[in-house]
């Protein structure tokens, strides 16, 4: 399992959305909780990288909550100014991580080739 491939596929889901060609169905489509939710959150690379489980920590609760709170959909969208401005910010939350990923694997590399 690729960690770095999983948070990639997060960041096209949320260009998705951005570019309004995707929505959000929280842990129906979210690439990382398809595989690290199964009701306890163990092991995704979100979590390891806020030190909080389900998303706390990320932008993720204000975009659901603005959802929740302004349309009230199934479905979230961007959908106002305040849905792209949130959307924008998880997806670069999304690159962060993934950035973070190829930073501490490129480190292990350079460990792993110049010995102990």
């Amino acid at each position: 399992m690729n960690k770095i491939k999983i948070m990639e596929a997060s960041v096209k889901k949320w260009d998705r959305i951005i570019a309004g060609k995707g929505s959000d169905g929280g842990v129906f489509d979210c690439p990382p909780c398809r595989i690290f939710y199964v009701l306890i959150c163990i092991g995704c690379p979100i979590s390891e990288y806020t030190g909080k489980k389900f998303c706390k920590g990320s932008p993720y609760p204000d975009w659901y909550w603005h959802q929740i709170e302004e349309h009230g959909e199934f479905r979230k969208k961007v959908r106002c100014d305040e849905c792209l401005r949130l959307a924008t910010a998880m997806r670069n939350y999304m690159q962060e991580i993934v950035d973070h990923l190829k930073a501490e694997a490129e480190k292990k590399k350079k460990l792993k080739q110049n010995g102990p």
